[in-house]
């Protein structure tokens, strides 16, 4: 997780309550990645936001370019692993292309869990305000 100070400036940063078993979709979006620029981006997601427990079963989720010409998939052959509660890694981006990340996840209970989405970039913006938990 501390790669990610290698890209210090956050543009997405929302958490879901979520249980039992579903989708969650971040609807498409643009990195701050200058237009005409490839670069790469890093997300990190958590599925619990307290100690892993027996509760979580899978997760898997896709960010894929609205144009079809990219997609990164979790869990896939060269992807890094879920390391507790958490994963991380690098992804690339262009900065002319919009993206969409689809979250499927579940749960072997109806108790609440929170989820928690973030991405960063090297490429500062306006900065985000902190996520409620709605």
């Amino acid at each position: 997780m501390t790669a990610t100070f290698d890209l210090p400036y956050q543009f997405i940063a929302q958490n879901f309550v979520v249980s039992g078993s579903g989708q969650i979709e971040i609807p498409a979006f643009k990195t701050p990645i200058p237009v005409r620029y490839n670069d790469y981006a890093r997300f990190a997601i958590t599925i619990q936001n307290h100690t892993l427990d027996n509760s979580f079963v899978s997760m898997s989720y896709t960010i894929a370019s609205t144009d079809g010409s990219y997609v990164y998939k979790f869990p896939s052959n060269d992807d890094s692993s879920l390391y507790g509660t958490a994963q991380s890694d690098y992804f690339d981006v262009s900065g002319s292309l919009s993206y969409k990340w689809t979250i499927d996840y579940h749960y072997n209970t109806d108790a609440p869990q929170i989820i928690e989405c973030r991405m960063y970039s090297r490429y500062y913006h306006d900065f985000l305000p902190l996520p409620d938990f709605k």
